[in-house]
């Protein structure tokens, strides 16, 4: 199967970025290596190219109460500048996705799409929207760069860019580089930072700039502070330290919300598409999501390993797992049914191996 390659695709070569197919794009997962750039983002600062996810604007006289009908949350009640995280759902509740919509005018949004489901999310959007909404893809011309890390915001501010990272989801219009560019204040790496859409014409320009600026900060050596490029691989195992959900994992057709722990997504007094499906299946869930660690392991449990019970039942499956470069043991999340019990065991190659449950998120910073 062909894939596609994104605008910097040849500049992450000459980094010497391991590229692999992903949502069908060419994607670098990793340059130095996953767990050293896992750690820079932890510590510093690091720039992903996550060009592959899908913005859209919807814009338009009916764009704020046409969204109300298809996200979980009301876009109007968000208010200017800001946006939020919620579900696109069809009408038995399923998750045809989730996603962070940002109020950017009285009559417009910009909706941020998994890689994955981005064609399908927009055509579903289409098929449903009245005919005082436009769309405006973003899929083709524009490259998208997410800023993340513990050093995130001092960075920014020496580049006199001073953003609210204390609210999530905000967004605007900033200058770096002598480039233009529209910000979002975002976190899926649980550390501060936010994600800039810029046109691909002026993409390698931005990434090289962020790169090679020179700053007056200093990392924890003492040494000048850099930023550090980092691919897919460690934009995963920081997410799953967080317990952030993973479309295709934590959340599918087969995974609704409320059992993926999502229920905070959901606005159950708004009058969305699939609201009643969520609001019945809430009352009486079936299933439940847990967060599995065994400290004493390095042995990472993977997708679709089987979840025994108390009673050697087997109640469900790994959803996501890794080992975590931060803690330096094993985490997973899985899906059970609401009546099994602790402890659980997963069913690794045969070795029944005990979890210990915990709570998200797996990491928590001092």
């Amino acid at each position: 199967m062909t894939t596609k390659k994104i605008a910097l695709d040849s500049y992450h070569r000459n980094l010497k970025a391991r590229m692999v197919p992903f949502a069908g794009y060419d994607m670098p997962v990793s340059y130095k290596g996953i767990i050293e750039e896992h750690k820079a983002v932890r510590s510093g600062v690091g720039i992903f190219d996550v060009s592959h996810m899908g913005i859209v604007t919807l814009r338009g006289a009916g764009a704020l109460s046409f969204a109300d009908k298809m996200f979980t949350k009301p876009a109007s009640k968000v208010a200017l500048g800001r946006g939020a995280y919620a579900l696109l759902c069809n009408e038995k509740g399923q998750p045809l996705d989730d996603l962070i919509f940002y109020r950017t005018g009285e009559a417009e949004l910009v909706v941020a799409l998994n890689a994955s489901n981005k064609e399908s999310d927009l055509a579903w959007l289409q098929k449903h929207a009245p005919s005082d909404v436009e769309f405006d893809s973003r899929f083709e011309t524009h490259s998208l760069f997410a800023i993340q890390g513990a050093r995130a915001s001092d960075f920014l501010k020496i580049l006199g860019v001073e953003l609210n990272f204390d609210q999530l989801y905000g967004s605007g219009i900033f200058e770096v580089g002598g480039i233009k560019a529209q910000y979002f204040v975002s976190g899926y790496t649980g550390e501060k930072g936010c994600e800039v859409s810029v046109p691909n014409e002026f993409a390698e320009k931005l990434f090289d700039f962020f790169l090679k600026v020179e700053t007056s900060l200093k990392d924890e050596s003492g040494a000048p502070l850099a930023v550090q490029p980092c691919g897919l691989g460690c934009r995963d195992t920081l997410r799953l330290e967080m317990g952030y959900s993973l479309y295709g994992h934590e959340l599918s057709l087969d995974i609704n919300p409320i059992e993926a722990g999502l229920s905070w997504a959901i606005d159950l007094n708004s009058n969305f598409l699939g609201r009643d499906a969520l609001a019945l299946y809430k009352e009486k869930p079936l299933r439940k999501m847990i967060a599995l660690q065994n400290k004493e392991s390095r042995q990472a449990p993977r997708a679709e390993m089987k979840v025994l019970d108390s009673t050697g039942t087997e109640c469900g499956f790994i959803t996501s797992g890794t080992f975590s470069p931060s803690l330096g043991y094993v985490v997973g999340l899985a899906v059970v049914g609401t009546s099994s019990q602790a402890p659980y065991s997963v069913d690794m190659r045969g070795n029944k191996v005990i979890f210990e449950t915990t709570k998200r998120p797996f990491y928590k910073k001092g």
